[in-house]
Order: structure tokens, then C-alpha cells, then sequence
């Protein structure tokens, strides 16, 4: 996230995976899969929203209100440690409130 800028934009994708960006809203209007986004103020990194987990910022990819994963930084992401997205209410209701 750039150090000035504390609006970023939230979305879910056609695969259904809540993204974050930090980018204009027209990237998130053209990203989303309905139509809807929602400003917020969670932090993004590489279009995921950012998580405290285990004492360490970490990258979540919430793939639906049911199933979110710590990104492990390879291309195998599903196969990252599953949490619990009640455990971050904002990011659970940021998903709702882009379904």
C-alpha cells in the first residue's frame, strides 16, 4: 500500500476471491465480478488483503466466506494454512459486502 493512501478498493473476482487493490476504483469496477466494490481501509499487498497470523504480516486469499488461506507464496496457494474468517470480522464482513 502506498504510505499516503489509506482508501483502497475490495472486489470479488469471477473465480470468487475477494481482492484488494490499491489502484483507482475503475480496477476494481472492471475486476468485479458483479459490479460491486467497497472502499476500505485493510491493507493490500499483491491484491490480497493483509493479516496479522502468527505474529507476522501475512497475505490472505479469502476464496469464499467459508474457505481463506495464508498465501505460502508459491502458485499453491489452496494448499496454505485454512483460518478461520471469523476471526478477522473486517475482512468477514468486507466479503459479504462485496457479494
Amino acid at each position: 500500500m502506498k504510505e499516503n493512501q489509506n482508501i483502497n478498493y475490495a472486489y470479488i473476482t469471477e473465480a470468487g476471491i475477494l481482492k484488494v487493490t490499491d489502484e483507482d476504483v475503475e480496477a476494481a469496477k472492471k475486476y468485479s465480478k458483479n459490479g460491486k466494490y467497497v472502499e476500505t481501509t485493510i491493507e493490500c499487498e499483491g491484491g490480497y488483503p493483509v493479516i496479522t497470523y502468527d505474529n507476522k504480516r501475512q497475505t490472505v486469499v479469502v476464496y469464499s466466506i467459508e474457505k481463506a488461506v495464508i498465501s505460502n507464496g508459491s502458485d499453491k496457494t489452496e494448499d496454505g494454512k485454512e483460518v478461520d474468517l471469523k476471526l478477522y470480522p473486517e475482512i468477514y464482513e468486507l466479503y459479504k459486502a462485496c457479494m
